[in-house]
């Protein structure tokens, strides 16, 4: 195509190719319109950056409800049905709808449109006197005097973007983007430079996933009882995603819950975003980012969190830690009846008897993660995928939880329970090992008020160095732990699960300490906390 071409459509996301998704093996990039009429050839979404393909997923399902129709079921039994007959008597979503859905709504679906660009505020040009920079919009990039990330960037060097890079960065802001100082935006006088964070910022957002890439859309469409009541009953016409719309929202009215599922999951932003292309369209040279509203949106519970509860019963989704593999969530994953906490409502409808049993036997859970503080500081992003075995952790009719999901909760606390244990058993023997010895006192005579103080043990001042051997033995820990999870699921027996943590958790003691353990002063450090960890192989006394 020609670049006169490519500034004249404007980068249609419907026609243009810019969804990664693995087809055959392979990574290849599509267009909307391709992506539902193929949707059933590609395995999966291969977006390579986490927080753009949580929030892709979101508006994918959207787009799927919408072409489906599952987003018009009356009842929750008329959805359930409907879905399970599209699951298992089809392969693919109806070409002719898909055709309908884009060619009726390609006004909206224009990255670079003048009037109504997708998921982006047009006004944005007159309301802001300054930009921000595309690098401001690449989250991996520091900007301003923010941390490096994954690159070197500076503000006097912007370096531009390919569109189909810069709408997968543009749907990363919505979702995750930072609280804080923004670019100021004038709207009816009123001047602001400042904003609240995004709707899934630091969050863990866990997504179903089935054999094709049709599956996994129809797999996360949240049935109506997970759905926000409409503001009037049975009318959901104000239920529209922001490319249907055709007007922009008032940036200083105040907010209405989400109306429905499709607001749920696409309407929940609270920065506005402009991005600015070059002259020839190819590329994505600036970009305006400021907030969107003034207020904060009213609290809805999204479909796809994990929730724990506070002491005064409020609740809260988990944050995404860079140290927490997705093992150790899934009792949160999957348990109905959990202490503390609500699993992610998406898989309140993925029961035995509710999926047609191929889909279930392969239905993985896919979980993205952004590790970042509430304000503006970013750490790290990641992807993980559970094997195959939601059908061993559901019992068929849904009404109790099964002893395997007890059993993977139980094995996840026994785990935690050994690395606690390894922990504390290093931190006190380092501290052993690197306190100055002091003369013991004879036999028989009672120690003094001295040596208590030079002892490192007694009522004086104590060496509080954790040292080096806590954290490396748990990085030895953890990945054997992992594995260990696994087998014991796969075996359906969580029953020694403490004994099996503890033989891990005593190996890397040893390993750990292995370099001190020839000298009489390292010998004694080692074996004077090697107990705490030796007694988790005994379940009579494990502590």
């Amino acid at each position: 195509m020609s670049a006169n071409a490519v500034k004249d459509d404007c980068f249609p996301l419907d026609a243009r190719p810019w969804v990664p998704v693995f087809a055959g093996g392979a990574t290849e990039r599509v267009g909307l319109r391709e992506l539902f009429a193929r949707a059933h050839e590609f395995e999966g979404l291969a977006v390579a950056l986490p927080p753009a393909a949580s929030g892709l997923l979101r508006i994918l399902y959207v787009m799927a409800a919408r072409i489906t129709g599952l987003d018009e079921a009356a009842s929750s039994d008329e959805w359930l049905d409907r879905r399970y007959a599209l699951l298992e008597d089809r392969t693919r979503f109806v070409a002719p709808d898909v055709d309908r859905y884009f060619t009726d709504h390609a006004d909206g679906l224009r990255l670079f449109d003048r009037s109504r660009p997708f998921l982006q505020d047009p006004r944005l040009g007159a309301e802001c006197s300054g930009s921000s920079g595309v690098n401001k919009l690449v989250m991996a990039r520091p900007a301003g005097n923010n941390q490096v990330f994954f690159g070197h960037f500076t503000d006097a060097e912007q370096v531009a973007l390919a569109p189909e890079e810069a709408v997968l960065h543009l749907i990363a802001q919505l979702y995750y983007g930072p609280s804080g100082q923004c670019t100021p935006r004038t709207v009816n006088g009123k001047r602001y430079g400042n904003t609240t964070a995004g709707p899934l910022r630091r969050t863990l957002s866990s997504h179903p996933v089935g054999r094709t890439l049709y599956e996994t859309l129809l797999l996360g469409i949240p049935q109506p009882d997970t759905w926000p009541p409409a503001p009037r009953p049975g009318d959901r016409s104000d239920d529209i995603p922001p490319w249907e719309r055709t007007v922009q929202p008032d940036p200083l009215d105040p907010l209405q819950p989400a109306a429905g599922p499709l607001c749920l999951l696409t309407e929940q932003y609270q920065h506005a975003v402009l991005l600015q292309p070059a002259p020839d369209g190819l590329s994505v040279t600036d970009a305006t980012i400021t907030w969107a509203f003034r207020v904060n949106r009213p609290t809805s519970r999204d479909p796809y969190l994990i929730w724990d509860e506070k002491k005064d019963g409020t609740t809260y989704p988990r944050d995404a830690k860079m140290e927490r593999a997705l093992w150790r969530d899934l009792d949160a994953l999957i348990l109905m009846d959990r202490e503390g906490g609500r699993r992610p409502l998406i898989f309140d409808g993925l029961r035995g008897d509710q999926l047609p049993e191929p889909v279930l036997d392969g239905l993985r859970v896919v979980a993205y993660g952004f590790d970042q503080d509430g304000q503006t500081r970013d750490r790290t992003y990641f992807t993980a995928t559970t094997p195959p075995l939601l059908t061993l952790l559901n019992s068929s009719d849904g009404a109790t939880d099964t002893d395997l999901a007890h059993g993977a909760r139980e094995g996840r606390e026994a785990a935690e329970k050994a690395a606690w244990h390894l922990a504390t058993a290093l931190r006190k023997a380092w501290r052993s090992y690197t306190t100055p010895f002091t003369e013991d006192p004879p036999a028989g005579r009672p120690a003094t008020a001295k040596t208590e103080k030079n002892s490192g043990g007694g009522a004086g001042k104590k060496n509080k160095d954790a040292g080096p051997w806590p954290e490396a033995a748990l990085a030895e820990y953890w990945p054997a732990a992992e594995e260990c999870f696994w087998d014991l699921l796969d075996s359906g027996d969580f029953s020694l699960a403490v004994p099996a943590f503890g033989r891990l958790a005593l190996r890397a003691f040893d390993d750990t300490t292995a370099s001190v353990a020839s000298q009489p002063r390292g010998a004694k450090a080692r074996e004077s906390a090697r107990g705490l960890v030796r007694s988790l192989l005994d379940p009579d006394r494990g502590q």
